[in-house]
């Protein structure tokens, strides 16, 4: 597997009208090594992986294929299904990396697990992992796969984003597992600061663009691979060639140590839910308790991972001076199932875009 891959969600397939350039973008990026491509079932409704399937014809063997199937496939048939559709859409006969995307608590892992056991045994799955699972329910997953360990989990992780440094990257390496770090740009919000100046200079040394350096940086733990979004060319390129020059310890260590995420606690009250239309979210916590929009795992059933003191990584807000409040940019289920946790009387961990 690369140290870096290429990803295919999120905006990534957002136009449709760019189709063969899609295509010819995702050949290219093997062509340049990045030969781990990464999608789900849930991605543009299927539309990501058709892409891909369309992208590695001819050149299969070449390629390492991960997907994930949706919480609310967990059901033994519903992952056979689900593989079934993924497979179809992928025009292949095998999936390499099959990851559950996220946990479903109505459906016990002990099913999902004989269904991932089922496929790898028909040789339909090669290998098995997960994707946004806490850490109690990646060693619940762990333990009950019987005839094929579990080779990853994926998280978000970046240099503003290092929750996986505290609680999963330790234990990945305590147990030989990849850790498959999304979002690894930060959504393209470098530091704007007097840090990104202090990193400049480290980038220009190594004549590195800031976009490469994070990526060198991110991945210079050896069980982390990167799965990076390219919709033009040159960023594609730039993403490629990130890991074609060393970096010295002492200036890895210099950036770990120079962006230090700032975590704050700040009272629930202070943050307002905006709902923008881009996907289901709840702005009461009247309507977090309903989960009208069956999200999985909901509200209340993430709230029982933090009474058991799960650890969660921090929202995501940003600050409105006009109307002296925060406002929630990621993490909508986690801020609701905070507050239906500690009653709404405990400050949640956030960062300051």
């Amino acid at each position: 597997m690369p140290a870096i891959g290429q990803g295919t969600g999120g905006e990534f397939a957002a136009d449709r009208s760019r189709h063969a350039e899609y295509v010819r973008l995702l050949r290219l990026g093997v062509d340049l090594g990045m030969s781990l491509i990464d999608t789900a079932e849930v991605y543009a409704g299927g539309y990501s992986e058709e892409l891909v399937g369309e992208a590695v014809r001819g050149i299969r063997d070449r390629v390492f294929i991960a997907t994930k199937f949706s919480p609310e496939n967990s059901t033994y048939d519903g992952v056979l299904r689900a593989a079934e559709g993924s497979l179809r859409r992928l025009k292949t006969d095998y999936i390499d990396l099959y990851q559950a995307h996220w946990s479903n608590p109505r459906v016990p892992i002990e099913e999902t697990a004989k269904a991932l056991d089922r496929l790898v045994e028909d040789g339909k799955v090669r290998h098995v992992g997960v994707s946004n699972f806490s850490l109690s329910e990646t060693r619940r997953a762990r333990s009950t796969l019987r005839r094929v360990p579990l080779v990853s989990m994926q998280q978000e992780y970046n240099i503003l984003e290092r929750t996986a440094e505290e609680a999963f990257l330790p234990y990945c390496r305590e147990q030989g597992l990849i850790l498959i770090a999304y979002s690894p740009l930060a959504s393209g919000r470098f530091p704007s600061d007097e840090r990104a100046r202090a990193l400049s200079g480290v980038a220009e040394r190594y004549d590195l663009t800031m976009a490469q350096l994070m990526l060198n940086w991110l991945v210079r733990d050896p069980i982390v691979v990167a799965v990076t979004k390219s919709t033009r060319e040159g960023h594609l390129r730039e993403n490629a060639a990130a890991v074609a020059c060393e970096i010295a310890p002492e200036d890895l260590d210099y950036i770990s140590e120079s962006i230090r995420p700032e975590i704050l606690r700040v009272p629930t009250g202070l943050i307002r839910v905006i709902d923008d239309g881009s996907r289901a979210v709840y702005t009461t916590l009247e309507e977090a308790l309903e989960n009208r929009h069956g999200l999985t795992p909901g509200p209340v059933e993430l709230a029982e991972q933090i009474t058991q003191e799960e650890f969660l990584k921090p929202v995501k807000v940003r600050w409105n001076p006009e109307t002296q409040e925060y406002e929630l940019i990621d993490g909508r289920v986690r801020y609701w199932a905070w507050v239906i946790a500690h009653k709404g009387q405990v400050p949640i961990p956030v960062r300051i875009e």
